[in-house]
C-alpha cells in the first residue's frame, strides 16, 4: 500500500458560476468522483472521501501559501502561531519547527519508505545561496528528512515530475534544454511508478496560482487542465491498495475576477482503500497527521 499526496497550490472551493474555473476545469476527476469540485462537494464513501477543508486557520486576512504549506507539511496551525499569514515561503521559526517535525521526518520515523517527488534542475542550489529563490516548506521538510532533492538526471529517466507537470516551462532553464515536453497523465504515471517502491509519494504544483496570479503565460483553465490531467494519470496507473490524496494551501483560481487569494475552502480529496482515514480532517493543518495515520495502518 503506498500514500501518493499532491499539493495543489492555489485552489480554493466556491459555488460554480462563469467566473469559477476549478468548477468545470477539473474535468476528469470531477468524472470519477462523480461530483464537480464546489464548496457543495461532499462525498463520503467507501475509498473515496471529497469535501471541502478550512484554510483560514482561525486567522484574519487572506490565507497564503508559506503559513499554509507549513500547517499541511508541519501538522500545525502555522498561521495562528506566527500571529498572521505567511506569504509565499515560511519563516524562521516555522522552518525551526519544520526541521523538528514534518510530515516526512514522521512519515521515515514509522519506518515508511519516503519519495520527494520535485525535480530541481541545475542552478537551483547556486540561486538559494545566492538568495535569488528561497525553499518551499515542502522543499525544506525533505531536505530536513534527509531526503535526496531529484534533479535533471531523475527527469530524464521518468524518475521525478517538475513542478510546471509538462516540463514545458523546465526545458526553458539553462541546462534543460534537452528535456522533452511530456503529457500529464505521463507525469502522473511517474507518481504512481514510484509509488511502487515507496509508501509516501510527495509532490507538490504552484500552477494554478500562479496562473491565478498573472504571472505565468497559462491560462487558469489550462493551468486546471494539466493538473487534471496529471491526477488522472495517477489514477489510471497506481494500484487497488494505494491511495491518491490532494489538498491546497488556499484559494486564487476559483475565482477569475480577482487575482489575489480568497476565503474559501479548498478541497480534501482522498480516493483509495486508506480513504476513511482522512474523514476526521476539518482543516489544512488536519492532513499531516491524517496521513502519518493511515501509513501508521497501513
Amino acid at each position: 500500500m503506498a500514500l501518493m499526496f499532491v499539493m495543489i497550490d492555489g485552489v480554493g472551493l466556491a459555488p460554480a458560476g462563469a467566473t469559477n474555473p476549478v468548477a468545470s476545469g477539473f474535468t476528469l476527476l470531477a468524472r470519477a468522483l462523480g461530483a464537480p469540485l464546489t464548496d457543495a462537494l461532499q462525498l463520503r464513501a467507501p475509498g473515496r472521501l471529497a469535501v471541502p477543508v478550512d484554510a483560514m486557520l482561525d486567522t484574519p486576512g487572506l490565507p497564503q501559501s508559506g503559513s499554509g504549506h507549513a500547517a499541511i507539511y508541519g501538522g500545525y496551525n502555522a498561521a495562528a502561531s506566527n500571529g498572521r499569514h505567511q506569504p509565499s515561503f515560511p519563516t524562521i521559526a516555522m522552518r525551526e519547527r519544520l526541521a523538528r517535525q514534518n510530515l516526512l521526518i514522521e512519515a521515515l520515523r514509522l519506518g515508511a519508505r519516503v519519495a520527494w517527488a520535485n525535480a530541481y534542475l541545475p542552478g537551483y542550489d547556486d540561486a538559494v545561496a545566492r538568495r535569488r529563490l528561497r525553499h518551499t516548506a515542502g522543499t525544506w521538510c525533505a531536505l530536513q528528512a534527509g531526503l535526496p532533492l531529484r534533479g535533471l538526471a531523475e527527469l530524464q529517466h521518468g524518475a521525478a515530475v517538475s513542478w510546471d507537470i509538462t516540463q514545458r516551462l523546465a526545458r526553458t532553464r539553462p541546462g534543460a534544454a534537452a528535456l522533452p515536453e511530456i503529457a500529464p497523465e505521463e507525469a502522473g504515471v511517474r507518481l504512481a511508478l514510484l509509488a511502487q517502491s515507496h509508501d509516501l509519494v510527495a509532490f507538490e504544483t504552484y500552477l494554478p496560482d500562479l496562473a491565478g496570479h498573472g504571472r505565468l503565460d497559462l491560462t487558469v483553465e489550462d493551468a486546471l487542465r494539466l493538473v487534471d490531467g496529471l491526477l488522472v494519470g495517477i489514477l489510471q496507473s497506481m494500484t487497488p491498495e494505494d491511495t491518491l490524496v490532494l489538498t491546497s494551501d488556499h484559494g486564487n483560481a476559483e475565482d477569475t475576477t480577482t487575482r489575489i487569494h480568497t476565503r474559501n475552502p479548498v478541497p480534501l480529496v482522498a480516493i483509495g482503500p486508506a480513504a476513511g482515514a482522512f474523514e476526521p480532517v476539518r482543516s489544512i493543518d488536519m492532513v499531516s497527521p491524517a496521513l502519518l495515520a493511515a501509513l501508521a495502518g497501513r
